[in-house]
This record gives C-alpha cells, sequence and structure tokens, in this order.
C-alpha cells in the first residue's frame, strides 16, 4: 500500500490518473477517511486529470500520534505529502467539511502551491465568527465522543453496523480521547478577514440550503475575492453525500477546463 512520510508522520495516500491540473482531495474529521472521495469523485476526475486522495493524520491508514492536530500541523501535512511525491507546481485543493478548512489554510500559507479550490461545507472559523465556530467545531467532536461512548449506541453498531462500522466508531473514540484533536482545533487561530482578502485564486464554495454553518458560507462568499457560491436546495451539511453528482459535476468541470 502506498503510504509517504510528510511532516514527521506517514501517511497513506491514493494518486491516480495523469496529466494537469492535479487535484487533492481531503476529507472530513474523525469519522471520514479518503474513501469519503475515492467513492464518490475521484475516480471519475482521473479521466481527466490526476487525482490525489489522502487519509489525514490520525484518520484511516495513516499514522495516529498523539500530538500534531492543529490546522497548521494539517497544511504542513499535506506540503509535505505533496513534497514526497514530487508535486512542486500548484494544485486544486476540493476538501470536505475540515478538509474545505486545510484545502483554504493551505492558500493562505502558501499560495503559489494552488490554483484552485473548491470547498463543500468548508467548517472555517473567521475573525469575526472565531468564537461561535470553534466553540461549534469542539462541542461537536466532544459530542461525538459522548455519543459513541453510549451503550445503546455501541451496541446498535455492533448488531446493525457490523464490524467495520464498529471499528470505525472505535478508532473515533481513540482519536477523540487519546490524542490532542480536541484541543489543537480549539487553539487553532481563525483565518482573518485580511487572509481571506488575500486568496487570489478562484474558489467555489458548496454549501447545503439547510446547513448549521451557511453562516460561514456568507462570510467567506464576501471575503474571499473570487469566490462563487453554490447553495444545494434541500441539503443539510451532508452535501458530498446527499449531492454526490452535483459536488462531482463541479469537479469534473474543473478538471476538463483546467487541463
Amino acid at each position: 500500500m502506498p503510504f509517504a512520510d510528510a511532516n514527521g508522520v506517514r501517511l497513506f495516500y491514493q494518486r491516480l490518473g495523469r496529466g494537469r491540473p492535479t487535484i487533492v482531495c481531503v476529507h472530513g474529521l474523525v469519522m471520514d477517511n479518503l474513501s469519503s472521495w475515492w467513492y464518490t469523485v475521484a475516480n471519475a476526475a482521473a479521466a481527466r486529470a490526476e487525482v490525489v486522495c489522502y487519509d489525514l493524520r490520525g484518520h484511516g491508514l495513516s499514522q495516529r500520534p498523539r500530538e500534531g492536530y492543529s490546522v497548521t500541523d494539517s497544511v504542513d501535512d499535506l506540503v509535505g505529502l505533496l513534497d514526497s511525491l514530487g508535486i512542486e507546481g500548484p494544485v486544486h485543493v476540493v476538501g470536505n467539511s475540515y478538509g474545505g478548512v486545510v484545502g483554504l489554510a493551505l492558500a493562505v500559507a502558501h499560495p503559489e502551491r494552488v490554483e484552485g479550490l473548491i470547498l463543500v461545507e468548508a467548517h472555517a472559523a473567521v475573525e469575526t465568527l472565531h468564537a461561535k465556530a470553534r466553540r461549534q467545531l469542539a462541542e461537536g467532536l466532544d459530542l461525538a465522543g459522548l455519543v459513541l461512548d453510549d451503550g445503546d449506541v455501541n451496541r446498535w453498531l455492533e448488531s446493525l453496523g457490523g464490524r467495520k462500522l464498529n471499528r470505525m466508531a472505535t478508532s473515533a473514540k481513540d482519536l477523540i480521547y487519546h490524542t490532542t484533536l480536541v484541543g489543537d482545533l480549539r487553539s487553532s487561530p481563525p483565518f482573518t478577514e485580511e487572509s481571506l482578502g488575500q486568496v487570489e485564486c478562484p474558489v467555489q464554495l458548496v454549501f447545503g440550503e439547510h446547513s448549521d454553518i451557511f453562516d460561514r458560507a456568507e462570510i467567506l462568499a464576501r471575503l474571499l475575492p473570487n469566490a462563487d457560491l453554490h447553495v444545494i436546495d434541500g441539503m443539510d451539511h451532508s452535501v458530498l453525500m446527499g449531492a454526490t453528482a452535483q459536488v462531482r459535476s463541479l469537479v469534473l468541470e474543473l478538471a476538463s477546463s483546467a487541463g
């Protein structure tokens, strides 16, 4: 299986397709891994471009150190992965939820590495929303830990979810309770209005009409100079799984136009 040493951590990745552009898919937190992109978008996009999917540190098959889960760490991991794979030119980052935060943070810290962004339900904390956004994310992770600790839920996972889902729940509890993930995310600084105003690459924002973080969509659309907001009717935060065809269409359009 393909692994890369990146920023001192061993990351599992999948690389498929060829040519330009290079599209890097970044998944969300805790109960997620590269498969959420692999089975929805990556294989179709690989017919038109090079695609890289990877497991964030602590997720999937990637190494799980106890520390190093801030947004800055995630960006450094991604830069290290690109360097390890010999990808020097700018890439398009397609990120879901926290993956969108990583892509946006990469564009802020290393604009020369990013050609464009598709941010699906990006859980980005911005100065004016920082306290609320940080609290929402951290409380969501704490709640996930409490729910996964509930005996009835664990029994349900065993009886209905099968061994694979049960392993995912056990892995999620370990990530929440036995690493610095929650604390690192709580202490990660927000994006500033100034930093967002300097992101010059095109950004496509994809949010559900009923998303609980739609305020993030509105402020990002206002502050990012080259942003287009796509609102998916009837959807909540689960846009990638609930409106897969629409997300895939945006990525395929990007792959065709940028190649």
